[in-house]
This record gives C-alpha cells, structure tokens and sequence, in this order.
C-alpha cells in the first residue's frame, strides 16, 4: 500500500511538473496574423483557433499565433479586448463537450489610465444568453470588485483558490444583437501570471448555485482593459495560451 501511495504520489508531482512546463515560455511560436486597427471588431481562426480583437476607441493592435499564444497592444481606448481558443456551435452544453482546462503566461507592460480590467476566461453561452468571466488577473491598480454584478454569492475554493463568485443582468450588444443578457463572474483573490485554469470546475460551482448555462458558444483566454476617463493604454502578452478539453 506505501508503494501505491508513493507512485501515485510522484505520478501526481511528474505530470504537475510537466503542465507547468508552459511557465518558463519566453517567446511566440508559430505563422501570425497582425491586426493594426483603430475601434473595429476582427475576428478569425488559425486553424482550429479562433480569435477576435474588438475596441470601441483608440489605436489598438494585436498579434495572434498559431500556437495560441497571443499579443495584444491598446493606445487611449474606452474599452479593448482580445482573446484566443476554441469556438463551439452553441448545440451542446459544457457537459456534453468534456471538461475544458486553460494554461496561459501573462506579461504585462506599460501599463497607464486602467480603470477595469480582466485577464482569464471569457466566453458566452446560449439559450439561456450568458456572458461570463473567471478572472485570474487584471491591468488595473486594483482587483475587479463589488461593482462587476448586482449579486454576490460570496467567496468559494475552486481548484484550490478562493474566487468571489458574481451576477449580473444587462441590456446591450450580445452575440445575438442588442438585447438582454446575464452576466457570471469568478474573480480570482491574488492576481496569477501564469497556470491552469479549471474552467469546468468554474461552470459546476455556479450551476450549483443556480446560475445556469445553456450551449457554449466559446471559451477563450482574454485580456480586457477599459477607461472611464481619457483612455488606458498597454500591453498584455500571453506567451502561452491553450483552451483544451479532456
């Protein structure tokens, strides 16, 4: 029985040891696509990726390449957002699809006028209509708090970190045209440059308290920075970024 419980256990620390590898990820690889474009909506795949930069100001560029990993440039900006992953045909839930993980290394740089900001998971779902995030970081001074949703559920451990769990109800431009939609949050309590996220992990916690899902349109790893004032600028370069099932 000890032997077991060694091997299980070094089996556990190898494949630990091999999922953080991504970590020490220095560079891009892999044939690119350049976006160069003031407030606009570009959306694309490289293979089997799919990728969109969207702003509603400033001067904004990004790089996406066909390894995932992804670089993204924004100049006085009301609202920006980039991001890269699997695109799904909205028939199946999450359930039904498999369990969907996120490994990314973020690196921020020159970083000025942020006054909200999300760096995780992003995505939306249908029937019923969900725009949701699970936050691991963010180019603001200060953690995405109690303003991202009119509900909050409170704190919760999930894949063995606390997350404050939110909703939110809104009107405004969606996948299916304006209308009204929900909104989910899970922020991350400390801010993480890089690791695994447990996507289905995130999904399971809010359905069980009662914050339903339909059929997954995407699920991407975004970075997202917005003003209220003149305009942020920066930089967000995730020199790893893989949304995968199992």
């Amino acid at each position: 029985m000890k032997l077991l419980n060694f091997v299980a256990l070094a089996s556990s620390l190898i494949s630990f040891s091999f999922a953080q590898n991504f970590c020490k990820t220095n560079n891009h690889s892999g044939y690119k696509v350049d976006i160069d474009s003031y407030s606009s909506n570009k959306v694309g795949y490289l293979g089997y990726i799919g990728y969109e930069m969207w702003a509603d100001s400033g001067y904004n560029t990004a790089t996406f390449y066909s390894d995932g990993s992804f670089l993204c440039k924004f100049y006085q900006t009301k609202d920006y957002l980039c991001r890269t992953g699997l695109s799904f045909d909205s028939t199946k839930t999450h359930k039904q699809i498999g369990h969907i993980y996120a490994d990314y290394k973020v690196v921020k740089g020159g970083v000025s006028g942020v006054d909200y900001s999300y760096i995780g998971v992003y995505g939306w779902s249908r029937n019923p209509l969900v725009e949701y995030y699970i936050v691991d970081n963010w180019l603001s001074a200060y953690r995405p708090g109690d303003w991202v949703g009119n509900k909050k559920y409170g704190n919760y451990v999930i894949d063995g970190a606390y997350y404050t769990i939110y909703e939110n109800t809104r009107y405004g431009p969606t996948i299916e045209g304006n209308k009204s939609f929900k909104q989910y949050f899970s922020i991350r309590d400390n801010p993480k440059d890089c690791g695994t996220i447990d996507v289905t992990a995130h999904f399971n916690q809010w359905e069980k308290l009662g914050m339903k899902l339909g059929n997954l349109y995407e699920v991407k790893i975004l970075g997202e920075a917005g003003s209220n004032g003149y305009g942020a600028s920066g930089s967000v370069d995730f020199l790893h970024a893989n949304v995968y099932k199992k």
